[in-house]
């Protein structure tokens, strides 16, 4: 008997010891206000100490999570942070699903919010979720 009740602590020791690890940020992502501006753009609303890994996270949450559109999508930087177009007195980051007479900024070295034209996959977007957030709320 005595076996088994350590064997079940160890168990769930080690279950503990991982489920932080592996949480998600979905809840924080909730949080996030992102507005639709056309058939094409939208915008990530600024929040209090947003990085730019947080800015380009929002854009995956919209893309995969509120408009159900694959994690291959790519997402251009269309304007750069600067005062928001859909709320007044915020500050905003505006995103699109379209590349079209954006420049082509060439080889993203780092990720930023400002040169519009550069591209991420949603995918790749999406791995900057942790990131932003952990680092916030730890």
């Amino acid at each position: 008997m005595k076996l088994r009740n350590t064997a079940a602590i160890a168990a769930l020791a080690f279950a503990g010891a991982i489920g932080p690890a592996s949480a998600g940020t979905e809840g924080e992502e909730d949080t996030l206000v992102i507005n639709r501006i056309n058939a094409t753009d939208f915008e990530v609303i600024e929040q209090q100490d947003m990085s730019p890994r947080a800015f380009w996270c929002g854009a995956a949450t919209f893309i995969e999570r509120r408009q159900g559109q694959p994690n291959t999508t790519p997402i251009y930087l269309k304007r750069e942070r600067g005062a928001s177009v859909t709320a007044p007195g915020r500050k905003g980051v505006v995103f699109s699903t379209d590349g079209a007479g954006l420049p082509q900024p060439g080889t993203l070295v780092s990720v930023s919010v400002r040169q519009p034209g550069q591209m991420l996959k949603s995918y790749q977007a999406r791995g900057f979720c942790r990131d932003a957030f952990t680092r916030a709320t730890k």
